[in-house]
């Protein structure tokens, strides 16, 4: 832990989220009742983070700790007992009254992305069969725990890191100039220091971006955060691509989705005072603020915003670009793009791709591609691992293999029949790459379906390779 980060979870850590005052008066409404439901009374918990981070709190406060982790509210409600809810819905701080002007809107929309992400998890979730869903929803709606905190408790900050991103500055290093760390590291920190759900903690590292289960929670908050800036940005269409690639659909169909599951949360979520998103798919996408007005109220919520909006039909080219604040890069994806990049530019490769492990282990498909103009592209690089092959070998364990005219006779009959006429069978470079001991995806570059591999070649690309798995451990 960085200092700046442990003096930040030092100043944060003492004091309680505020609760939507929409949420207080459900809980107390349905405590009041003579007979309790216990399904609605988690239903409106849940979905409040302020809230749903008290309960997990009280958790580690009991004399006889569960023997199993509790990751859903409605499991910790009966441990916890009727008691100590009516005493939180009591004593618990009311967001509106906490609150006034550009912070309330501005953790108010924290919560808003928390609430979607959450409900994209749990969808995410039951879509790839996972049975634990509930740890899904519970880690993507604290997943932004450190903006809600410093929204909470150090407004200033939060306003001049807004103010930033607005003028252009990427999210990590506008929370860097201001807070000494990033938002990814304090929400680490605080888990930790409030012995939170462990996956509300990984879903927070890159080295943990190519498991699926943290992997789910980082793609239903980073799609909450875009599209709650609206649905037709390049950014909100990458992230949707990503999603796409993960569940195994075609992208068409992962927009009609998301679109879908965004106007499911609409219905759900439309009882607290939080803006919805979904809204824009009929309204248009809002106009940005621009640096200048940074510091004003602006409590309209997607369901009242005017109607400024960029057309479906237009192309990134033609909206403003000062009105959209720069959007944060995937740091996994940067991390990647700018190896392949690499051995392009510094090592004159002609195509380089990073192939990505499937959930199951039984394929490796291209994730990312650089190549210089080709007739056979690597987007089609797509290996079956189920059967013997020289890449099935490889993922056993990190290595790097360099085929040449020399080893090729060796060599050519492992490999997979299917790339026979897309690699280059007089030279390629692959490398495995494994995280925390665990196979994540291959590296591979060539130099086009003709040219042999240099010794300069060589040596370089494995230390891109080892240097870009250093920076994602």
């Amino acid at each position: 832990m960085t200092q700046a980060a442990h003096e930040w979870v030092r100043r944060l850590s003492g004091e309680p989220l505020p609760v939507l005052q929409r949420t207080l008066t459900q809980v107390r409404d349905l405590l009041n009742k003579s007979s309790v439901n216990h399904g609605r009374l988690s239903e409106s918990i849940s979905r409040d983070p302020g809230f749903s981070l008290y309960i997990l709190q009280k958790l580690n406060e009991l004399p006889n700790a569960p023997k199993e982790p509790v990751n859903k509210i409605s499991l910790a409600i009966p441990l916890l007992g009727m008691d100590l809810i009516e005493k939180a819905a009591r004593t618990l701080p009311c967001l509106e009254d906490k609150l006034k002007g550009p912070p309330r809107r501005g953790l108010i929309d924290c919560y808003s992305r928390g609430a979607h992400a959450a409900f994209y998890a749990d969808a995410i979730g039951t879509r790839r069969g996972d049975r634990e869903t509930g740890s899904l929803y519970t880690a993507a709606l604290l997943h932004d725990i450190s903006e809600m905190a410093l929204w909470s408790q150090s407004t200033e900050q939060m306003l001049e890191i807004r103010k930033k991103i607005i003028q252009g500055e990427d999210r990590d290093d506008a929370a860097m100039a201001v807070l000494g760390c990033t938002f990814e590291e304090l929400s680490l920190q605080l888990s930790e220091k409030w012995h939170l759900p462990e996956l509300i903690q990984t879903a927070q590292g890159l080295s943990n971006s190519f498991q699926p289960r943290p992997l789910s929670v980082m793609l239903a908050s980073t799609i909450a955060r875009e599209s709650s800036r609206g649905w037709q940005s390049t950014s909100t269409h990458d992230d949707v691509e990503l999603l796409a690639e993960f569940i195994d659909i075609p992208i068409d169909s992962a927009v009609t989705w998301v679109h879908r599951l965004s106007a499911d949360a609409a219905r759900t979520l439309s009882v607290l005072p939080i803006p919805l998103p979904a809204f824009y798919l009929i309204s248009g996408d809002p106009q940005q603020p621009k640096a200048s007005t940074a510091d004003q109220t602006c409590e309209n919520t997607p369901a009242t915003v005017e109607k400024k909006a960029v057309k479906p039909e237009a192309t990134p080219k033609t909206q403003p670009e000062n009105k959209t604040p720069k959007k944060q890069a995937n740091p996994l994806q940067q991390a990647i793009s700018q190896a392949l990049d690499e051995m392009l530019q510094e090592l004159g490769l002609q195509r380089a791709t990073f192939a990505m492990l499937n959930a199951d282990k039984t394929q490796l498909k291209a994730r990312l591609v650089a190549e210089e103009p080709t007739e056979q592209s690597l987007r089609g690089f797509d290996i079956d691992l189920t059967q013997p092959t020289l890449f099935s070998l490889l993922m056993k364990k990190s290595q790097v293999i360099a085929l040449t005219p020399g080893n090729f006779e060796k060599y050519s009959s492992m490999i997979p029949p299917q790339l026979a006429t897309l690699i280059n069978p007089k030279g390629f470079l692959a490398m495995s790459v494994f995280l925390r001991n665990k196979p994540v995806g291959l590296f591979y570059a060539d130099n086009g379906p003709d040219s042999k591999i240099t010794p300069h070649q060589y040596n370089n690309f494995k230390a891109i390779c080892q240097r870009t798995i250093a920076s994602l451990t």
